[in-house]
């Protein structure tokens, strides 16, 4: 939560020129986090429980391998598309990470393969031989994995 409201507040800046303390900033994610356990209490106490296997969580990658976790955001207000890309290690730290915007408006699949693109250049610049790429966007994961199979419109990736 913490981290989100970091991230928000640095779009806020960048976008707005809004800039709040680290004291506010706290404050707010502390709040947030006070909101979203409240509601999943709630909800927990009139739903049936979640399995641990139903959960999906971040898995390390393999030793010698990097992961490098790929995400867009869109704010069509602003007309901006926005990416961030964070690599790690098999120990889960982080290795590199690299946010970026572009003064466009795209569909979802185009800009998370946009970012996929971006990551793909940061991790060579950066010498990584071994690395696992990974997106929550299904169609471009399927997409990829047809392996120059049909007409996919990311075959060149």
């Amino acid at each position: 939560m913490l981290l989100w409201c970091i991230w928000q507040n640095r779009n806020d800046k960048l976008w707005n020129d809004n800039i709040q303390t680290p004291r506010q900033i706290g404050r707010y994610a502390f709040d947030a986090w006070n909101d979203w356990y409240s509601i999943h209490k709630l909800q927990s106490n009139s739903e049936s429980r979640t399995t641990e296997a139903d959960l999906v969580r971040w898995e390390k990658p393999a030793l010698g391998w990097v992961k490098c976790n790929v995400d867009v955001a869109f704010v069509p207000s602003s007309g901006r598309t926005s990416v961030g890309l964070c690599f790690r290690n098999n120990m889960g730290q982080v290795m590199a990470g690299m946010t970026q915007w572009q003064q466009t408006v795209m569909s979802s699949v185009e800009g998370e393969a946009w970012t996929l693109l971006l990551a793909m250049e940061e991790a060579r610049h950066r010498g990584f031989d071994r690395v696992q790429f990974e997106s929550d966007s299904k169609v471009l994961v399927e997409a990829i994995q047809m392996k120059r199979r049909g007409n996919s419109e990311f075959l060149s990736i």
